[in-house]
């Protein structure tokens, strides 16, 4: 429990993602989406940290990059994957360092075979310690806040992954993605894609990068307005390093960028400004998601089913030349609208200036709005994006972690910043490499003077991201699996399933007039099957009650289908022939035993969680 609150209740939903490369066009690999909670994953060993001092906590619990920049100011401011299977991911390879092997005897029991606790170096956690701590205790992993002299299963770093070297384990940093989705090496890499697809990645808006193309841009402009009197654009600078809405302003014409000096010591990227967003009670606001990238040979995403939504403080109006400068009005950025007087703090999740994505998705089902196709959009911008971003990932990957050195495996949690317009359509705005994991707000206490305050809403989405991200990551997970994932257990025996069996096969049976097959007929089996999947996953909804139970068997078949290539093979050299089948690949949906339901039990929202194909 979790103030008060089920854990099940807590659960951050996954949409899983495995992306073959654009070798000939992105846009027409099928992609296949596999929902769930947690596909399940391998390593283990970490390297030990030294204990490093934390730095002062910033002062707003901001939702943009997780660095602590000055207060705003008051104007205003192909890579090749292997393919996807017909069930959903592959999962990521071999373990660095394989688990020391658990021998069973006859004076040993089960408990004693089963694996040590997974370690986490929570040393550089810094802002995210907080919800990182719940979630370990959560999972009843072993949390080491000052380090280790052994090596962890775990590191969790703060900022960047060049924190220290580490040679073993897990660590939730890659090699150069900091660099990777700043706005203009973001802006260079999508704008490839869109040369090269430009109908698939018209989600980014058109972008140039100041100085070096201001001439550019100033020609463009010019040349559309010729062509299109009518054409009255609003454009939005951005600062290549900026966070937390530093240093943004809104300008109408090339000629009001702000160009004494600043651009030649601070680059940045000016954008088509997005005039019809769509509003929620009157106020634009944009949608903070969760994306973790789990692997990048083979490419793994998974989309956190539950966001925030950040919004701006002052009703919303259309850009023009007497109201640019309001930043409460155009700019949803949490770390500026803290400070407006109309900020609304909330413990509710669908109230307030920071809501869960799922109220309004909530909201926006009941006027209708087809829930599906909006995820569907979503998760198309989210793999695309990715996509244009990993072959100079993978440079950075190979650069820092040769293969055949010592290294860490990566992982990475990154927050996609998604404005819906008012078409429905999603709109990338940027990529943060540290998205906020602070789950405490700020406060006013009196003029000048602020507290840190717990946010229910912050606590809610960040917590359960963080521990589904740590189940996914379990090093340990298979071992678990191949002791606990028997079909069977202490409140269902095999004998209880023969008396199953007979018993709704005798029931059947005297209802079916032909009854020349022996047997369960189709719909006794289907009878059977669900009961098995309500007995085994009781937490879960009934239709992943019964996709898990059926992920639980196929795993099973494909470790019978391995077993039999191994006897294949060394039966070859007795003169029979090996076996000819190919093992099935293990998808991370398989292992969804812990499963929670979404926070919000919408009928619409549950459409996103079944299966569907991408183009």
């Amino acid at each position: 429990m979790l103030r008060g609150r089920p854990e099940r209740e807590l659960a951050a939903w996954w949409e899983a993602e495995a992306v073959a490369a654009a070798k000939a066009h992105a846009a027409k690999e099928q992609v296949r989406v596999d929902p769930g909670a947690a596909g399940e994953p391998e390593r283990k060993a970490g390297e030990e940290q030294p204990k490093e001092p934390t730095p002062a906590q910033p002062r707003a619990a901001e939702e943009g990059d997780a660095r602590a920049p000055p207060r705003p100011p008051s104007t205003l401011p192909m890579y090749q994957a292997k393919p996807v299977s017909a069930q959903g991911l592959y999962p990521h390879g071999k373990s660095r360092s394989k688990n020391r092997s658990c021998k069973r005897s006859s004076d040993r029991s089960e408990e004693d075979c089963s694996p040590r606790p997974v370690t986490v170096d929570s040393s550089k956690a810094r802002t995210s310690l907080d919800a990182l701590k719940i979630s370990i205790r959560q999972l009843k992993w072993k949390e080491f806040p000052f380090g280790r002299r052994l090596p962890c299963d775990i590191y969790w770093h703060g900022v960047s992954f060049h924190d220290s070297d580490i040679f073993s384990g897990l660590v939730n940093k890659f090699p150069g993605m900091t660099e990777m989705v700043r706005k203009i090496t973001l802006s260079r890499a999508v704008r490839i894609m869109q040369n090269l697809f430009p109908e698939e990645y018209n989600f980014y808006p058109r972008s140039w990068i100041l100085p070096d193309e201001f001439q550019l841009f100033v020609a463009q402009v010019r040349m559309v307005k010729d062509g299109d009197p009518s054409w009255k654009p609003t454009f939005i600078v951005k600062p290549d390093s900026g966070c937390q809405g530093d240093g943004i302003y809104l300008i109408k014409d090339p000629s009001d960028i702000r160009l004494a000096g600043t651009l030649q010591s601070r680059p940045a990227v000016v954008q088509e400004y997005v005039c019809k967003p769509l509003l929620i009670d009157k106020l634009k606001f944009d949608i903070r998601l969760y994306v973790l990238l789990k692997s990048l040979e083979p490419l793994e995403i998974y989309i956190a089913k539950d966001g925030l939504s950040r919004f701006c403080t002052e009703p919303y109006q259309e850009p023009h030349p007497r109201n640019l400068h309001h930043i409460f009005m155009h700019l949803t950025n949490y770390s500026l609208n803290i400070h407006s007087g109309n900020f609304v703090h909330s413990d509710s999740t669908s109230t307030g200036s920071k809501r869960t994505f799922s109220s309004i998705l909530c909201r926006l089902s009941s006027k209708g709005v087809d829930i599906k196709k909006v995820w569907s959009d979503i998760i198309s911008l989210v793999i695309k994006t990715v996509i244009a971003l990993t072959p100079e990932l993978r440079v950075f990957y190979q650069s820092d972690i040769p293969a055949g050195r010592p290294g860490p495996t990566c992982f990475q949690i990154l927050g996609f910043d998604i404005l819906l317009m008012k078409n429905l359509k999603p709109i990338l705005l940027e990529v943060n490499a540290n998205p906020s994991m602070r789950i405490e707000h700020e406060q006013e206490l009196s003029p000048g003077v602020f507290e840190n305050v717990p946010s229910l809403v912050d606590e809610e989405v960040k917590v359960a991201v963080i521990r589904d991200t740590l189940r996914l990551m379990d090093p340990f997970k298979k071992k678990r699996e191949s002791q606990n994932c028997k079909l069977s257990s202490s409140s269902l025996s095999m004998a209880a399933v023969d008396i199953l069996y007979i018993d709704i096969t005798r029931r059947w049976n005297s209802m079916t007039v032909d009854q020349r097959d022996s047997g369960m007929c189709l719909q006794a089996f289907v009878e059977a099957f669900f009961y098995l999947a309500q007995r085994k996953f009781k937490m879960l909804p009934l239709h992943e009650q019964v996709a898990s139970l059926i992920d639980l068997c196929e795993y099973h078949l494909s470790l019978l289908d391995e077993k039999r290539l191994v006897c294949g093979r060394s039966a070859t050299s007795g003169g029979r022939p090996p076996h000819s089948g190919t093992p099935q690949e293990v998808t991370p949906a398989a292992q969804l035993a812990e499963g929670h339901p979404p926070p919000c039990t919408n009928s619409a929202l549950k459409l996103s969680h079944s299966r569907h194909t991408l183009s």
